[in-house]
């Protein structure tokens, strides 16, 4: 009977992609979908969440880079964005 040599090989790193990012919350992802969409104002985000601006820290959080637009503020009216 033979030993079966068992040298251990530690596994090899996984390619990085980017900036490792969090899964979102359904109103995350609604937010998230709406800004893939194209700009979005602050109105039409509160119709998907009413704490809208802490939706829009944790998606900036898990690494989309969201931006303000315009911003009016007579009106307060905001505007949202995906950055590049």
């Amino acid at each position: 009977m033979t030993q079966l040599d068992l040298t251990l090989v530690p596994p090899s790193p996984v390619p990085s992609r980017g900036p490792e990012r969090r899964r979102l919350s359904r109103q995350n992802a609604a937010i998230l979908g709406r800004l893939e969409q194209g700009p979005a104002s602050n109105r039409e985000l509160a119709q998907l969440s009413l704490k809208y601006t802490s939706r829009l820290s944790e998606i900036r959080q898990a690494g989309y880079p969201v931006r303000i637009v315009s911003r009016d503020y007579e009106t307060g009216r905001v505007v949202y964005e995906l950055g590049a």
